[in-house]
C-alpha cells in the first residue's frame, strides 16, 4: 500500500522539521523537579544541519501504513526502495531503529508527533487529547503550535 505523502501531510511533516523541538524543551525542564528528571531524557539540541538532512530525506519517504483507530489519520513512512538496494524493508513495521528523536507540537485538540528514525522521518502521529474528539485528516499547518 506504498504511497506518497499527501499534500497535508507533508506540509505537517515539512513545518515539524524546520520548527519543532523535542518534549520536554528548555524552559520546561528547568522546571522540572529532580524527580520529574528522572523520569525524562533532556532536551536534545537540534542543529540546522539535523533539520536540512530530515527535509532531506523527507522527500524520499513514501507511506507504508495508516492508523486503523478510527480517530485519526497517523501514518507509517519508510524510505523509498531503490533498485540497488534490496536490503530495505519497504513496507513498514517498527524497524530496528538506533536514534530516535520525536518532535512535538499542538493543534486545537490534538499533540502533533513526528519521529525521526536514523534521520529518517518515520511515523507522523496525531493524537486526539479528548476520547470525544476524532479526525480524518491533518490539520491546516497554520493552525499547528510549535
Amino acid at each position: 500500500m506504498a504511497r506518497p505523502l499527501n499534500t497535508r501531510e507533508r506540509s505537517i511533516a515539512l513545518l515539524m522539521i524546520r520548527s519543532a523541538t523535542t518534549s520536554p524543551d528548555e524552559a520546561d525542564y528547568a522546571k522540572f523537579t529532580p524527580e520529574q528528571r528522572e523520569g525524562w531524557d533532556p532536551p536534545m539540541p537540534i542543529t540546522t544541519e539535523q533539520r536540512r538532512l530530515w527535509e532531506n530525506n523527507l522527500g524520499e519517504v513514501l507511506v507504508t501504513s495508516e492508523c486503523d483507530c478510527g480517530t485519526c489519520p497517523s501514518i507509517g513512512m519508510r524510505p523509498r526502495l531503490h533498485a540497488d538496494d534490496e536490503s530495505r524493508d519497504d513496507q513498514g513495521g517498527d524497524g530496528d531503529w538506533s536514534n530516535r528523536i520525536v518532535l512535538t507540537a499542538g493543534t486545537a485538540g490534538a499533540m502533533l508527533l513526528l519521529f525521526i528514525d536514523d534521520d529518517r522521518p518515520s511515523y507522523l502521529e496525531l493524537a486526539p487529547i479528548d476520547d470525544d474528539l476524532s479526525f480524518a485528516e491533518f490539520p491546516d499547518p497554520a493552525s499547528v503550535e510549535i
